[in-house]
């Protein structure tokens, strides 16, 4: 899912992020087995299927260099902070709650305009 920057609102930990350097936030799930749901056979050919946890969503976001949002964002990373990162997309009024989030990479190029910030989340929503 690609969200344009100006239709959408992020928050981080209670912070929502201004300074975007792109127009675009991007959130993708990735996983080595895509199904989301494993079947699981019992001894007695019982079967019941269980959630795929190895999949996990990645938010990406670029933030201009001089934003006041990009050094809070890369002390978290530091400092390993798992919160939560909601995503509201202000055109349809949906909201993505991605928990047991945390800052998976901060990159930056020299003398780039722009910083970018990925989070990876084990759940969206709850699930």
């Amino acid at each position: 899912m690609t969200y344009n920057v100006k239709n959408v609102e992020l928050v981080w930990r209670g912070l929502t992020l201004t300074g975007f350097g792109s127009q675009k936030v991007e959130i993708t799930q990735s996983g080595e087995d895509m199904a989301s749901s494993n079947l699981l056979y019992g001894i007695f050919g019982e079967c019941f299927s269980i959630p795929n946890n190895r999949r996990g969503w990645f938010i990406t976001a670029a933030f201009h260099p001089l934003s006041l949002s990009y050094p809070i964002l890369e002390q978290d990373n530091l400092y390993n902070f798992e919160d939560t990162l909601i995503v509201r997309d202000l055109n349809t009024g949906t909201t993505d709650i991605f928990t047991c989030c945390m800052i998976y990479a901060t990159g930056k190029k020299k003398d780039s305009d722009e910083r970018t910030v990925t989070w990876i989340a084990a759940k969206r929503n709850g699930r």
